[in-house]
This record gives C-alpha cells, structure tokens and sequence, in this order.
C-alpha cells in the first residue's frame, strides 16, 4: 500500500493556521490516506474568503508515479451539479427559463406524463425521474438520440410527492441549456462562470484532450487497484457532473459564493432554498446543495464517477470551507473534509455518536433483514418503493462484495431516528465479524424502504452526519 506522502503547498497558511495546526491536519490526511487505502487525496481550505492551504497528498497517477499536486485536475463527480444549477440560473435570469415552468414549454418531446414536473423539479430533485439514466456508458449519442431515450425514463412518484436524489433530472437540465441558451452546458460555464471567475483549469472532461495534469481514478478494493472503466465522451460530457476541478478552481468558486458574484441575489436564494413538497413538508436540499443546521448554516455536497470520491463542505459561520478530491472509488472525503473542519476550528468537532433507545425495533429487525439479503446479493425489490428490477440488479452488484467480506453481522444498534420530509430515518451502527458499518434507512409513508444505505466505519461511537 501507498504510504508515500508528498506536500505540495500553493499558498503561507495565514492566520489562525499555523504550523503545529498544519501538521496535526497532515498527520491526519496522511493518516486516512493509509486508512482508507487511497492513492492520492488534494485539500484546500478556505478560510474568510482566502485559500490558505493547499496540498497534494499521494499519487494523481500510480503508474506512473506522479505525486497530486495542488493543480492537480481531479473529477467532480456530483459536486458539478451546483454548476449546472448555476448554468440554469444564468437563463432564468436572460428570461429564456421560468424555475415554475413545465420541462415540456422547453422539451416538447418529452412523454406527456411529464406536464407536472417543472424546471424547480428537476434541480432540486423532487420531479420523481428515475436516478440514473437508462443509458448504454459506453456508447454515444446525439443529444436527440440521448433524449428520447431519457424519456424512457420511468416516474417514481409524482412531481413534488417526495424527494428522491436523481441523476437523470441533472442529465435533462444540460440538454435542455443547449436546447434553449444554443451552447453545450459546459462552454455556458466556461464563458459566464469559469472565464470571469478565473478558474482556469475548470472544464469539462475528455479523455481525448491532452489535459495537464490529470489524476487517474481508480477503483480500489480489499484485494487489488484498478483503472476506472471506459465510458464513452457521451457519458463524460452530460450535465450531472462531468468536469474537471482543482482545489485551486475551487478556491475561487468559494470566494465567488462568498461575494454572491456570477448571479443575483435572488437567484441565490433560490438555489439555497430547501426543497418543497406537497405535503407542506420541506427537504434540506436546493439547487445541487445539500443544506445542514445542526453546525449552523452549512452547504456541502459530495461526488462519485469513473474511481474517483469528492466532498466540498461551506460553514457559513465561522466562514471555513474544505475541499477533498480523492482518487478511489472507495474513498470517504467526507470523513477526511470534517476532520479537517474540526482541527482548523474545534468547535467543528461533531461529538461521538452512540446508541439510543429502540421504541421500533421492528424496524432494526428490517434493517438486519436487509442486510443480510444483501450480503447474499438477494435484496427483496418488494420492500423498496421505487426500485426496477435493473436498479436492484446494480444494487445488489454494488454490495455484495462489500458485504462478504467482513463476515456475519454479530450487532445492531439504532444510533438515530429522525424525520426528514414525510420519510422516517434510522441510523444504525452494525457490528460485523470482520468489521464495522453504518447504516441508513429511509421509509416512506406507506412503510416503504426510499433507501437504504450502507458504508464502512473505522469505530463504533464513529459520530453521525450532522442533520
């Protein structure tokens, strides 16, 4: 395993970062760096509107020995959503796009059960479009060809009815730029968000342009480390996330949101909006941002493609934002970016998590259930609300192998329970043979399972996400 650290520093700590902080953050990067197996991780944190670190940790490739830099390119993953948010709203703002408008006044085409979903739904989420498109990776298409085949997508619920992470609205959104603004999504950023802001490596991603600096992704697993697989330009070129960041892009995508630059403050306040149900209920999440109370006011969002894991976290008080690029599909940025957070300002710290009273422990008994169904990679579709017999073919593909390997489940513990929209959520910690896991159990109000989540976790009182 990689233990080779390199540091690489764009900038003087300034203020508050001096250097025992920074090596307490470096033994703790390089710690994770070894924990979780990663080839190569690049931080940068922003503090009151200045980067005042940057740093490469590892390898960008391993083939070729090439340390990350901090203008190491890595992918976005769905941290590019809140840039295609941003794209949208560049044409709402020209006039060309009304947020509370049918997607069918801009894409005629679309299947007439569509009328109710609006251009709000799709960016925030609510518009009951399947997760992921129904699409071969590795082939092309033109965006025609790509669209009358995302109308094959099917709808889970109702437009509003609830809220239900899609990637196939996001996929839509960019089409629907070019179909209304005549510019592919990404030359929209690069010449109103990019070009103005000075990002200068932020693009788009291509595997056929020579681009300086790339880190490979890798898929990286208990036993070996591969290349990513091949998708094609197609499926790296569509508006739910693919494009090329460095810590550096971000720094300066940080200041812009610091300064409300790019769009006006409405707009702003549109994409920082929790999302609204039909219920009257509402869901933390806007525009491409994930919206947290617990530690104040926070906007943070995660991504994940082709071996690669990034998480971008904003505290608006006390003004400190962390970004972490990893380049394993494995890897678990969030852990590394709060972690960060809390040395650079220790208030940041979240307390340890622990077990709390179980007053439904049929629903622990469900979620033991569906663990080891699983582990087995026979996941009952009947328990799901919303899941294709494709998706539960993927799902049980994704964990089965996760799962084996650490061996019967010996313990489980509910950790929280909470509300979040109309859905119920559990939080439990599971003890395994060989290991730990949390887990996240989302159901509806007909008693459906709307998700169920699981990851590794290196301690049992491991503190929760924040709410």
């Amino acid at each position: 395993m990689i233990l080779h650290r390199l540091r690489f520093a764009a900038v003087a700590l300034l203020m508050m970062a001096g250097v025992a902080h920074a090596d307490a953050i470096d033994d703790f990067v390089s710690e994770e760096l070894a924990r979780q197996r990663i080839p190569g991780v690049a931080v940068g944190i922003m503090h009151r509107g200045q980067l005042v670190r940057a740093a490469g940790y590892g390898f960008a490739n391993l083939e070729h020995r090439v340390p990350v830099h901090p203008d190491t390119l890595f992918q976005t993953g769905s941290i590019g959503k809140q840039f295609t948010a941003t794209a949208m709203m560049l044409l709402v703002e020209d006039g060309k796009v009304r947020l509370d408008e049918s997607i069918r006044t801009y894409l005629p085409r679309a299947p007439k059960s569509w009328q109710p979903i609006k251009i709000r739904n799709l960016l925030d989420h609510t518009s009951g479009i399947a997760w992921d498109p129904p699409v071969d990776l590795r082939k092309d298409y033109s965006d025609d060809e790509l669209l009358e085949v995302l109308y094959k997508a099917k709808l889970d619920f109702p437009a509003g009815a609830r809220w239900l992470y899609s990637n196939t609205g996001y996929v839509l959104l960019g089409l629907m730029i070019r179909k209304v603004g005549g510019e592919h999504y990404g030359d929209v950023l690069a010449k109103r968000v990019f070009g103005p802001l000075h990002m200068t490596t932020a693009r788009v991603i291509s595997d056929r342009d020579i681009v300086p600096n790339r880190a490979a992704g890798y898929e990286v697993t208990e036993t070996s480390t591969l290349n990513h697989e091949w998708v094609s330009a197609t499926a790296n070129s569509t508006a739910d996330g693919s494009l090329y960041l460095t810590v550096l892009d971000y720094a300066k995508w940080n200041a812009a949101l610091d300064a409300g630059a790019v769009l006006k403050a409405e707009s702003w306040a549109e994409i920082y909006q929790p999302a609204r149900l039909n219920s009257g209920k509402s869901f933390p999440y806007g525009f491409g941002w994930t919206l947290e109370s617990s530690q104040g006011p926070v906007r943070q969002h995660g991504g994940s493609w082709q071996g690669f894991q990034t998480f971008f976290i904003r505290y608006l008080e006390p003004k400190i934002s962390v970004v972490v690029l990893a380049n394993s599909s494995s890897a678990r940025p969030e852990v590394i970016a709060r972690g960060i957070a809390a040395r650079f300002e220790p208030t940041l710290k979240l307390p340890p998590g622990a077990p709390i009273e179980d007053r439904e422990p049929a629903v622990t008994e469900r979620a033991r259930r569906l663990i080891e169904q699983l582990m087995q990679g026979k996941p009952d579709g009947k328990e799901f609300s919303f899941m294709s017999p494709e998706d539960l073919k993927g799902y049980a593909e994704y964990y089965k192998p996760r799962l084996q390997p650490l061996g019967a489940l010996q313990e489980l513990r509910l950790f929280r329970r909470s509300e979040v929209g109309d859905d119920a959520l559990y939080i439990h910690h599971a003890r395994l043979a060989n290991g730990l896991m949390e887990t996240t159990l989302q159901l509806d109000g007909n008693g459906k399972v709307g998700r169920f989540a699981l990851h590794e976790i290196g301690q049992w009182d491991e503190p929760l996400p924040p709410e």
